[in-house]
């Protein structure tokens, strides 16, 4: 089985791109694979030496030569995956869905690309009558995030695909209601074994850490919707009762996020480090160094967290926001502070359970790992996709194909027609324009693709 895989890989900094590389050596066992990724050179090695790696222009070319059986796309909310929109809609497969909400990403895509008739075009097939309102009032800047996640902005996707892949039970129940003739799978995420593992005085030891302290962890990209300031809030509140703790950031900040700033105001320069990004390494160290990591949510973008997952794997105590699509984990492998108004008391409260009881901490560790062990390693979610992709293709008989081509095709020929009349005005004057429109048209009826055909399907 020969596959075409759509990622994204390092130098972007992307739990997806971290995601692609731990998975693809052991698809590699399962099936041949060609990786396409946007516009530059990746920097795994190892991903490098084992795959042949293609800027994504050149997947319809080999797509002609190789005959794909399968193409597997890797899609999250996050402008590194926009290359991937047009082959989606164009060539149907099976689409990995990292993030349930996709409006956030595509709605910068094409906003700043001055699209906004595909904008409002997209919702409308997302929403039907009210989509090309609510690209309005977007535009506008009216509600403009209660707007974005409110409206996932992914049926089109989901319609279009052969098959969806996702990560947590919730997302798949989700994915069903959008998109009841696309099947869809539930495939637990896998966390790679860390070998050479430190423990956690000599990580600390290594990251300059004092041994003595209570060391809380907030591990991972800093934006509005993971709440740094409820951690900042509940930390001040913590500190007010043990002095000697340390909240540690190992993240990028999102722009609107000023944590020096917010740190000082609440009084937390002393007992917060700003690591910013960090490698691999010592993002694991970081973990192992810690008495306990924060995992903080809001339900905008309903991901599966494999920072989280990793904590756990790596058997540390892990507090998290019990939202919808993290509740099926057991109770008895992470510690769950509600969504509310109270959730930095919450927190709080929860670092205090911890630090009074170091060996509650440790159990929950040890479920967690165990947890992770038994139900989210790299080889079952390589035989998870397997299955999937075996099973898209049994089901995907002739008809079903021509089908599906058949919505994509017209949609595509619409996007066509509106980018002739822009290309051919950008390439030549206004007769010799017209003459190439006219030849352009002439084509297309002749190949029975003109708009009027396309309509009067």
């Amino acid at each position: 089985m020969r596959i075409a895989f759509f990622g994204v890989l390092s130098p972007i900094r992307s739990g997806v791109a971290d995601y692609c590389q731990n998975l693809l050596p052991e698809l590699k066992e399962l099936m041949d694979i060609d990786v396409f990724i946007d516009d530059y050179d990746p920097e795994e090695p190892g991903v490098a030496s084992q795959f042949q790696v293609f800027n994504y222009l050149r997947f319809e070319r080999r797509g002609k030569k190789e005959k794909y059986d399968a193409i597997v796309y890797q899609m999250g909310n996050d402008l590194h995956h926009r290359f991937m929109y047009h082959y989606i809609f164009n060539f149907p497969g099976i689409v990995v869905l990292h993030d349930f909400n996709l409006h956030p990403s595509r709605a910068s895509m094409l906003q700043a690309s001055g699209d906004q008739a595909t904008y409002a075009r997209e919702l409308e097939e997302c929403l039907g009558s009210k989509g090309p309102e609510v690209a309005r009032l977007v535009t506008a800047g009216a509600q403009f995030n209660a707007l974005l996640d409110t409206f996932p902005m992914n049926e089109k996707v989901l319609r279009q695909s052969l098959a969806v892949i996702v990560h947590n039970p919730y997302v798949k129940r989700m994915v069903e209601k959008a998109a009841p003739d696309t099947p869809a799978y539930l495939v637990n995420m896998g966390i790679p074994v860390r070998k050479n593992v430190l423990k956690k005085a000599q990580a600390r030891r290594k990251l300059n850490l004092p041994l003595e302290k209570f060391v809380a962890l907030y591990p991972g990209f800093v934006g509005p919707h993971r709440k740094p300031d409820v951690a900042l809030d509940a930390f001040a509140r913590f500190i007010e009762k043990h002095p000697n703790a340390l909240l540690v950031f190992t993240g990028d900040p999102d722009p609107r996020v000023d944590l020096a700033s917010e740190a000082k105001r609440r009084g937390l320069d002393k007992f917060i480090k700003l690591e910013n990004y960090v490698s691999d390494e010592a993002f694991d160290s970081y973990i192992t160094a810690s008495d306990v990591v924060l995992n903080l949510r809001t339900n905008k973008i309903r991901e599966t967290s494999a920072t989280m997952l990793t904590a756990m794997s790596l058997g540390r105590p892990v507090i998290a926001t019990r939202l919808i699509h993290n509740c099926h984990l057991p109770t008895d492998t992470c510690l769950f502070i509600e969504h509310s108004p109270t959730e930095a008391d919450d927190l709080a409260q929860r670092l205090e359970q911890l630090w009074s009881n170091p060996n509650e901490g440790e159990k929950i560790g040890k479920a967690a790992q165990a947890y992770i062990k038994d139900n989210h390693s790299i080889k079952q979610a390589a035989q998870g996709y397997k299955t999937a992709i075996d099973a898209t293709l049994a089901a995907t008989t002739e008809n079903t194909k021509s089908t599906k081509h058949a919505r994509t095709l017209r949609e595509r020929l619409i996007w066509l027609d509106e980018e002739k009349q822009r290309i051919v005005n950008d390439l030549s004057g206004a007769t010799q324009g017209k003459v190439l429109a006219d030849e352009l048209e002439r084509a297309m009826a002749e190949l029975g693709l003109g708009c009027a055909a396309i309509e009067s399907e």
